[in-house]
């Protein structure tokens, strides 16, 4: 009889104990949930920023004076659209040194030198969720930026003798 006692005992606590899991478990899921929305949002800001960053290059690249080069790069840069909000539009960082620099060696480059163009864009990300580690704020105000650079070789050049 003294056993029967026991056992009612034992299986009353454990209800009580899978309430507990399942609070937990459920509270934890909504935290990897928002983790993971945040690093959803950044993957795909900084995927979206190389690609119009190695656009623009791309396009820099293929003009013979630095102002078509800029406006070659500032046109691909409109082709990459986001909504705006969570993701800004990629622009260009400046259009000065050293962010937007087209060396063409007006013509006459030296020796083991090809003539190049760099570019550099930046894109700011929101995420919805903020990223805390034990007290530390991994993210600002929320938003975050990116950028990107990406330099290459000018492929239509005048050379002047």
């Amino acid at each position: 009889m003294g056993l029967s006692k026991f056992k009612n005992r034992f299986t009353r606590r454990h209800r009580g104990v899978a309430c507990l899991e399942i609070g937990i478990a459920a509270f934890l899921m909504i935290v990897l949930a928002t983790f993971g929305l945040d690093l959803s949002l950044i993957i795909f800001g900084m995927d979206l920023n190389d690609s119009a960053c190695r656009d623009a290059a791309r396009a820099a690249a293929q003009q013979n004076t630095q102002a078509k080069a800029l406006q070659a790069a500032q046109s691909q840069m409109s082709v990459h659209v986001t909504d705006g909000y969570w993701i800004s539009k990629p622009i260009l960082k400046s259009t000065s040194a050293p962010d937007f620099v087209y060396s063409d060696f007006l013509g006459h480059p030296p020796a083991n030198v090809s003539p190049y163009v760099t570019v550099t864009t930046l894109v700011s990300i929101r995420c919805p969720a903020p990223i805390l580690f034990f007290g530390a704020s991994f993210i600002k105000s929320g938003v975050i930026q990116f950028a990107r650079r990406y330099t290459f070789p000018i492929v239509k050049q005048k050379f002047y003798d």
